[in-house]
């Protein structure tokens, strides 16, 4: 799956909120009671890059549940079309029971409106093991959602390094392994040759990649004070695009709406920095015979003077019940399926990332990926890439225009920080 970030537009929702709030159902939110042979029917929406494997993990629950039937919609994620569908959903009435939240401002703007079921009192009565998802949940909820579960994720995020393993047998270099992010400059450097449709790119760092992955790893984040590691980390961007000319520029993957997963699979890439969903995306691919390339993975670069491995990421995808459903006990069944050891393992099948770590999750993702270097994903330390606070769409969107400025060579690193923090603190208290 893409991760191409996109930011929801507040004064939409503020627009459909206006007009549809008189549809609104009025729903007392009781679970309902059906007798012993009637069947539950459940309408579940998540967008189409999920369907592939979302189809098994729904029919696994429907076989298994003879009084309930999930029923799987899904919406197109392109340009905010999915947000503003379940928007559209929710305040319209529309029968929608469970749906899937991408990203934790989504999660956080959708509980703050109630429009997601309060789910913390089920989780205990089902004791359910919520550490499963690792810290970066924990600290969602906490900060986001005030100690409160509205919903459970079912998948993680985490960058690494893909390489062409190819490009690095023909020029007789070693695959990589762990490296400094100066290194891999350098070996992206040494791999880059040719010109025109000849042209070998040494690395591609896309566009829309919008986290500061090196200043992350470091312990900085763009809400901090100081902003010195987020400056260090634009200096070293501008030194891959514009100085060393080892990956495409900023300004023709911006104009041209590069298609980064195409670059890398024609060959014209040696190495790609990029998240986990790559590995789906590119077994895909090789299985549609899209491509015939040969790869595997590295972890992702570390700052100088850093020797464990860190990774940036974080749970990514959750899934909700409709506050307004009458289906809620049948709703929390499916829930629990999908986020639990089962439904995880199938999801895991597919080559995607599961939040919920266990041996036989963990077994699933590596044996259906069948590349060395993904074992690297339960490895390394996670650092958050986006934190849980609810304005984070609006910060990220400050931070990347200001980024484009400099990155398009219209101001320096430093004017970029000053004019980024006062828009920033102007978002942070308006």
């Amino acid at each position: 799956m893409s991760k191409k970030y996109s930011y929801i537009s507040l004064s939409l929702i503020a627009a459909l909120t206006l007009t549809l709030a008189g549809c609104s159902s009025n729903n007392t939110n009781t679970p309902s009671s059906t007798s012993s042979n009637e069947k539950v029917v459940l309408q579940y929406y998540t967008w189409t890059d999920e369907e592939d494997y979302m189809k098994k993990v729904v029919g696994a629950f429907n076989a298994q549940n003879s009084d309930i039937e999930v029923q799987l919609n899904t919406i197109s994620n392109n340009s905010n079309e999915y947000n503003t569908k379940i928007m559209t959903n929710l305040l319209g009435g529309s029968e929608m029971d469970v749906y899937s939240i991408n990203g934790t401002s989504s999660l956080g703007l959708y509980s703050s409106k109630n429009q997601l079921l309060d789910i913390t009192d089920r989780i205990k009565e089902a004791n359910l093991d919520v550490g499963a998802y690792g810290t970066s949940f924990q600290d969602i909820i906490e900060v986001l959602t005030e100690g409160k579960y509205y919903a459970l994720p079912y998948r993680t995020s985490q960058y690494a390094l893909f390489y062409n393993k190819a490009i690095f047998d023909r020029e007789g270099i070693p695959y990589p392994t762990q490296t400094t992010w100066d290194e891999y400059a350098e070996l992206a450097k040494s791999l880059t040759k040719g010109e025109g449709v000849d042209k070998q790119w040494g690395g591609y760092y896309a566009d829309w990649i919008t986290a500061p992955l090196g200043a992350l790893q470091k312990g900085s984040t763009i809400l901090d004070d100081s902003l010195d590691d987020v400056a260090d980390w634009l200096d070293y961007l501008e030194r891959l695009y514009t100085q060393d000319r080892s990956h495409m520029s900023y300004k023709q993957m911006k104009s041209e709406s590069i298609d980064w997963i195409k670059q890398f699979e024609s060959g014209n890439v040696a190495m790609l920095i990029n998240g986990e969903w790559t590995l789906n995306m590119l077994k895909a691919d090789i299985a549609d015979g899209k491509t015939d390339i040969a790869f595997d993975m590295a972890p992702l670069p570390l700052p100088e003077g850093t020797t464990d491995p860190i990774t940036v990421g974080g749970v990514s995808t959750f899934i909700g019940i409709n506050g307004e459903s009458d289906k809620q006990d049948a709703a929390f069944k499916f829930v629990q399926f999908v986020t639990g050891e089962e439904g995880e393992s199938i999801i895991a099948e597919s080559s995607v990332l599961p939040a919920y770590s266990s041996d036989k999750t963990k077994a699933a993702f590596l044996n259906a990926t069948g590349i060395q270097g993904s074992s690297f994903f339960f490895e390394a330390n996670t650092v958050v890439e986006n934190q849980p606070i609810s304005q984070i769409d609006e910060v990220n969107r400050v931070y990347s225009e200001n980024r484009d400025l400099f990155l398009f060579q219209e101001q320096d690193s430093a004017k970029t920080m000053q004019n980024f923090s006062k828009q920033r603190q102007s978002v942070l208290n308006p």
